[in-house]
């Protein structure tokens, strides 16, 4: 089952930042998605809808913020962050 990383577009500084999470889904992706695009018109599994409502930190603007716009949390192959993550 292919790994993916997980990572939120911050609405304080602009950018997108890594989760430091891994989301185990049967999807094959070849790029960044977001869940809504991912899963629009089906259910989600239980460890996406898990993710929804937490708040993740802003290490520009020291600030946090609440993981609520499925568009803005995506899935991300692993290949492209140079780090290890948590198996979620």
């Amino acid at each position: 089952m292919p790994a993916y990383d997980i990572s939120a577009h911050c609405p304080d500084c602009g950018r997108d930042h890594a989760l430091l999470l891994r989301l185990h889904i049967d999807e094959i992706l070849q790029h960044k998605q977001s869940i809504a695009d991912l899963f629009h018109g089906r259910s989600m599994p239980a460890q996406v809808e898990a993710i929804r409502g937490h708040s993740t930190f802003c290490p520009i603007s020291g600030r946090k913020f609440h993981l609520e716009n499925d568009s803005e949390i995506f899935l991300v192959p692993p290949e492209r962050f140079r780090r290890d993550s948590v198996i979620f």
